[in-house]
């Protein structure tokens, strides 16, 4: 089993010259002073400028004898098997010839169209993602997977992951440890003894990573023994590490781009070169898997997409979601804040406080509704959270029976068979007690949360032992308990709620629902009669009387501050005991008697809206 792809004499010889020339790559001259959270760690340069590490000119050599050898194991191979011919299904249902160690993937691809070669981050062959130049091996089922795929974009992120890597080793010469794919990009950890990451670093190894996909890098695949990769990653005790206590194989695939050669499972795009747009954006320090007891790391983290649009796209969507950050709303609506005294904790101000009694009523308000997943349904619907449904099941380390956990798992995908509702597996992620349902909720800008979640705990009710008597008169009947968390925790509902509305909280939850404003002073007593009344009603009122601001600037300042309804009230309001509504979005619904207004406001907030302003 080899590398992809079969090189000429003339493609060696490229390489091998390649490879001189990357051993004198330079790193930038001088790195920036270290962020002010890793003060204590001090910066320093580079990795000696003009030099490269010694262990990527050693790592390199390994690579390239370790190359050749499989060349020759191949090479003798295919004259031993000169026809092979295989039978390869394509997604669509066609089916195609092609020859077994030779034909590949993007071969296919090409076949079909040049565009969806171009376009495919990946194949699936068998169900086994599958390097575009991974020889196939025998009859085979294959897939194309574009970057609208999740698996094909965690491989893209992957690959870029790769490229950071490359780009960190020459700037740092440090030693990597892991460097996955996450839920919107990627980061790569690093170990380089007492120095740290400073932000101001990050644009240069921005720019490195730019160069490196300009280069067009093929990632070439290698299985190698255990023993040997021990050897050829000696320098790194993090590789090692892996190799000795994750890798439980004899032999395990490396992968190498440019001058990086790293432990790696893969698959990979083709070149660095699909790589058509990244961003290195954040660094922070955490420690060798996750173990405040080991070594401390260097974190970057970057995001990559086939195109500059789709760049575009996702920082305009940074930039909203920093706009909607609860931290950012909480202090600007007067809803909770936050101290050094207690940094996990929120101290709520009263108007958050309202929205946190007012969620837990709407949640008691609730109970008697039949059905969790109906419950959760009913729940989400009126925040307006659209929501994805997860079966987690047995994890490796378990308790009781697996009889008894392959019921209780038959069970919960029958309840969401009946449910109706799309839903996916989540292999090896429920609780050690019991399978459970995972919801993600997702919010006005597409982000996806953890907030509910369905568990059953056959465990619990084992160790008290627990019994009821059944409709049959059995009294030894052996009791299910079912873990039900709507909201999760209240504190960061509230938080995600406030980022989902952007401030803009719909009037049954609302801690600004109602603003009144007197025209002139002369009114000023009738508009605190209005705000009494409708305080008395349950609505969260409040009355303008700044002399010093005009009433179009009242009216401004209310809709600023996200008020649902800005009342104003005049003379002829006085006159007629009403009052002229208008709401935040500036639509006018104008002059209505205080009863009328009272009564529809009462109605939209017990139906729980989420467009009163404009169904008054």
């Amino acid at each position: 089993m080899a590398f992809s792809g079969n090189l000429s004499a003339k493609e060696k010889k490229r390489r091998l010259a390649r490879i001189q020339e990357e051993t004198e790559i330079r790193p930038p001259s001088q790195s920036q002073e270290n962020d002010t959270e890793q003060k204590k760690l001090k910066t320093s340069e580079p990795a000696t400028e003009g030099k490269q590490p010694s262990f990527i000119k050693e790592r390199l050599k390994f690579f390239e004898t370790l190359k050749t050898e499989h060349q020759l194991l191949s090479a003798t191979y295919e004259k031993k098997n000169t026809s092979n011919a295989i039978t390869v299904r394509m997604a669509d249902g066609k089916t195609v010839e092609g020859e077994g160690w030779k034909t590949t993937p993007y071969q296919l691809a090409a076949e079909i169209s040049q565009e969806l070669a171009e376009n495919t981050v990946i194949a699936k062959v068998n169900g086994e993602l599958w390097d575009l130049d991974r020889p196939l091996e025998g009859d085979s089922t294959v897939e194309l997977l574009t970057f609208e795929n999740e698996e094909a974009q965690a491989v893209y992120w992957h690959s870029s992951a790769h490229v950071l890597g490359e780009a960190m080793e020459l700037y740092y010469g440090g030693h990597l440890c892991y460097g996955p794919p996450v839920e919107n990009g990627f980061y790569y950890d690093m170990f380089i003894e007492d120095r740290a990451v400073s932000s101001t670093e990050l644009s240069a190894l921005e720019n490195m990573c730019k160069a490196i996909i300009k280069e067009k890098q093929p990632f070439e695949r290698l299985e190698v023994s255990k023993n040997t990769l021990l050897e050829m990653f000696k320098y790194n005790k993090f590789k090692c590490r892996i190799l000795e206590e994750k890798v439980n194989t004899p032999t395990t695939t490396i992968y190498r781009c440019g001058p990086l050669i790293d432990l790696c499972k893969g698959p990979h795009v083709r070149h660095t070169g699909k790589i058509k747009a990244i961003k290195i954006f954040k660094n922070s320090s955490t420690y060798w898997e996750g173990n405040p007891e080991m070594e401390t790391l260097q974190r970057i983290y970057g995001i990559s997409f086939p195109d500059n649009k789709m760049m575009k796209t996702w920082e305009k969507f940074q930039e909203e979601a920093k706009n909607r950050d609860h931290r950012k709303i909480g202090k600007e609506q007067e809803l909770f804040f936050f101290h050094d005294l207690s940094p996990g904790s929120c101290f709520f101000l009263p108007r958050g406080a309202f929205i946190y009694n007012t969620l837990m009523d709407f949640i008691r308000i609730e109970e008697e509704i039949k059905g969790c997943l109906q419950f959760l349904q009913s729940v989400y619907s009126t925040f307006g959270f659209s929501f994805q449904l997860n079966l987690s099941t047995r994890p490796e380390n378990f308790l009781g029976e697996i009889e008894i956990w392959d019921e209780a798992e038959k069970q919960l995908q029958n309840s969401l068979m009946e449910f109706g509702k799309p839903w996916k597996m989540n292999p090896g992620d429920g609780a050690f007690y019991g399978p459970k349902i995972d919801i993600k909720i997702k919010d006005a800008i597409g982000r996806y949360h953890q907030c509910a979640t369905i568990q059953l705990d056959f465990q619990l009710p084992i160790r008290f032992n627990l019994t009821y008597v059944s409709k049959d008169g059995d009294d030894k009947m052996r009791p299910v308990i079912i873990h039900r968390a709507v909201l999760g925790s209240v504190e960061r509902m509230i938080a995600i709620l406030s980022e989902n509305y952007g401030g803009k909280w719909p009037l049954w939850l609302s801690p600004r629902q109602i603003m009144v404003i007197p025209v002139g002073p002369t009114c000023e007593h009738y508009a605190l009669q209005v705000s009494n009344a409708f305080f008395e009603e349950g609505f969260m009122t409040d009355v303008d009387l700044d002399d010093s601001c005009t009433l179009n600037k009242k009216i401004r300042n209310a809709q600023l501050a996200q008020y649902n309804f800005i009342l104003v009230v005049g003379e002829k309001e006085k006159i007629n005991n009403a009052v002229n509504v208008r709401t935040r979005n500036n639509k006018i619904h104008g002059e209505i008697s205080i009863a009328s207004a009272i009564d529809k406001l009462k109605n939209l907030k017990s139906s729980r809206t989420l467009s009163a302003e404009e169904d008054f």
